[in-house]
This record gives structure tokens, C-alpha cells and sequence, in this order.
């Protein structure tokens, strides 16, 4: 009873937080072109691809793997903001530890069929997402607004457990 409690509250307050904060980051969250390290010569962006596959999807589900969190954002404009999430720039290996990743998300159409989905790391400089279209992988870094949302959805957890265990 206090799990089915405590996703009610954070689903509803992460929903609040979203519906107060959308129009505004929506106007300045942008695609980041890359300002160094310029795209390989043989770079083709997967964007346009992610975006005609995401364009008939009304609703995103997130599941965040080691932090029990799972809620799903309903609308277009909640598409729309994950979609802001990923730069046009490759990922890099770097800080990151092959297939570690610290959660999932699902883009659904108004029927509730899966139409795309894709991991995301987020956490200790590894700031990656993947994805797969027609057979291919894509790793493609997350932008500041991305990081800054799930570290927000954290947080907020992470609260709310402190304060069930303080009652």
C-alpha cells in the first residue's frame, strides 16, 4: 500500500513539475549543435528518422532501472520533450561501461502500441542514448535538459522516501 502511495505522489508531483516548467523549457530547450569536435564526414543524423517514428506516439513511458521509479507522461508535447533531449552528435564510449544503462523509456501511439523504444545513461558523465531503426544502433548524447530531468526525478524520490521513513 505505501509503494502504490508513494508512485501515486511522485507520479503526481513529477506531472505538476512537468505542466509548471513545459512552456517554459519548451521555447529554450533546442537541439545543441555541436560547437567543437565537429561530426565525423560520414555522420548521417538518425534524428529524422526518430522524429517520423515519434510523430504518431501520444504517450512516454519511463522506467528508471536502479531507483524503482516508473510513470508514463501522456501527450504529444511530452514526446516532444524527450525528443529536445537528444543532441545530433554521437555518443561517446568514454565514461561508460558497455550495455550499463540507468533506465528505459517507451513511445506509445493513442491505442497504447509500442512504436520506438531506447535505454539512456545519465549518471557519472556517461550522458548517452540508444536507440535502434531498421537494424541499426545509435548512440547519441543527451543534452544538459535531459540530465537535469531525470536527476530532478531522483531527487524527488529520493525526498520522498526520506520522508516516509521520518514519519
Amino acid at each position: 500500500m505505501k509503494n502504490i502511495f508513494l508512485n501515486l505522489l511522485l507520479c503526481s508531483s513529477f506531472l505538476w513539475i512537468s505542466c509548471n516548467s513545459s512552456d517554459s523549457k519548451t521555447n529554450t530547450t533546442q537541439q545543441t549543435k555541436p560547437t567543437t569536435n565537429e561530426p565525423a564526414a560520414n555522420y548521417v543524423s538518425p534524428l529524422p528518422k526518430v522524429a517520423a517514428i515519434l510523430q504518431n506516439c501520444e504517450k512516454v513511458e519511463y522506467v528508471l532501472y536502479n531507483f524503482g521509479v516508473t510513470f508514463e507522461s501522456p501527450g504529444k508535447g511530452e514526446v516532444a520533450r524527450f525528443f529536445n533531449y537528444i543532441m545530433d552528435e554521437p555518443a561517446t564510449q568514454a565514461a561508460c561501461k558497455p550495455n550499463k544503462h540507468d533506465g528505459s523509456v517507451v513511445f506509445k501511439d493513442a491505442e497504447g502500441d509500442i512504436k520506438m523504444g531506447m535505454e539512456f545513461s545519465f549518471l557519472n558523465g556517461c550522458e548517452r542514448i540508444f536507440f535502434d531503426i531498421d537494424g541499426q544502433k545509435y548512440g547519441q548524447k543527451m543534452n544538459e535538459a535531459g540530465i537535469g530531468f531525470f536527476k530532478q526525478i531522483i531527487s524527488m524520490q529520493q525526498k520522498q522516501q526520506q520522508e516516509i521513513q521520518n514519519k
